[in-house]
């Protein structure tokens, strides 16, 4: 089975995000505070690394696991002091809410709080996002470091800035008070940013592969292996699902992300991959990269599978 290359709309959006600057929606984004004294240690057992290593104004990505050892949600930790904000994509936002409170019943120590009616979150991208975002910061731009942060005051109202893009262009996300929402998008679009969606944003993830973890996991419960995502999990952080992680890793992971390209049609998730007529492996997910004019995606391979070709 095949599916089409992108539609206009996306690929006026793709082109939008790799020459100028798109302007995203991130609407159902998970923003969770916590605090406390314990804050960091909390942070520390509910994520796969640590966050006590963090500076105010630094930003760490993390994993969530279940008990399984099997991934819930990828977030970002915003250092704010004593204090932190945990921002999850929306649509694993849920799950994180869920997980983070859980955790946190009974303990005296921390405090979750669900900021999500209270902020929004919208992100701008591409090759002249920069100029745009100086706009709003005191200092230059080129100062601010990736997975960094600052909070300034916009016309009076107060601005969380980071940059954390995830298209390989500069990228900037900002975090408004949610009543104030609307005039920051006009703002943005009449400082030239247009409105993309996140579908474009999706090729341009693949093409300079930041994981896709709604799409790559297809709604399966996958580990941080399985998914290529090991590089964020701290081996010597004792962490929920840790152990069981680590068994199921030692008993050997039957299937591992390998990434491919082809110019044929897009394969659609869960199309089957041969190898000598035999299937090893399963298309997880794939889109048309149109600046490399072919398809590019991820599979999950049998460890020890010849070169594979799809169905």
């Amino acid at each position: 089975m095949t599916l089409t290359a992108n539609t206009d709309a996306t690929l006026d959006d793709y082109r939008t995000l790799r020459g100028a600057t798109g302007l995203i929606d991130y609407t159902g984004a998970a923003l969770i505070t916590v605090t406390g004294a314990q804050a960091a240690p909390f942070l520390g057992r509910v994520c796969t690394r640590g966050v006590d290593f963090l500076l105010e104004g630094q930003i760490s990505s993390v994993l969530m696991l279940a008990e399984d050892g099997t991934v819930r949600a990828e977030a970002l930790i915003y250092c704010r002091g004593t204090e932190y904000l945990v921002q999850v994509w929306p649509e694993q936002a849920d799950a994180a809410r869920e997980l983070l409170t859980a955790a946190a019943a009974g303990d005296p120590g921390v405090t979750v709080t669900d900021a999500g009616a209270d902020l929004a979150t919208v992100g701008i991208e591409g090759p002249e996002s920069f100029r745009i975002i100086q706009k709003f910061l005191p200092f230059p731009v080129a100062s601010m470091a990736y997975r960094s942060f600052a909070t300034v005051e916009h016309g009076a109202v107060p601005l969380l800035i980071s940059r954390t893009g995830v298209t390989g262009e500069y990228g900037y996300t900002i975090h408004v008070p949610a009543a104030a929402a609307a005039d920051l998008r006009g703002e943005l679009v009449a400082l030239g940013a247009k409105e993309v969606g996140r579908e474009a944003v999706d090729v341009c993830r693949m093409e300079t592969r930041f994981v896709n973890l709604e799409k790559e996991s297809g709604g399966d419960a996958l580990t941080p292996f399985e998914l290529g995502l090991q590089w964020m999990v701290d081996a010597n952080q004792d962490f929920t699902g840790k152990h069981v992680l680590y068994e199921r890793w030692a008993a050997g992971t039957s299937r591992l992300p390998v990434c491919f390209e082809a110019a044929d049609d897009i394969p659609a998730p869960g199309s089957p991959l041969l190898a000598g007529g035999r299937e090893v492996g399963v298309v997880a997910y794939a889109v048309f990269s149109p600046t490399l004019g072919k398809v590019v995606g991820i599979a999950r391979v049998d460890r020890a599978s010849p070169r594979p070709v799809w169905n």
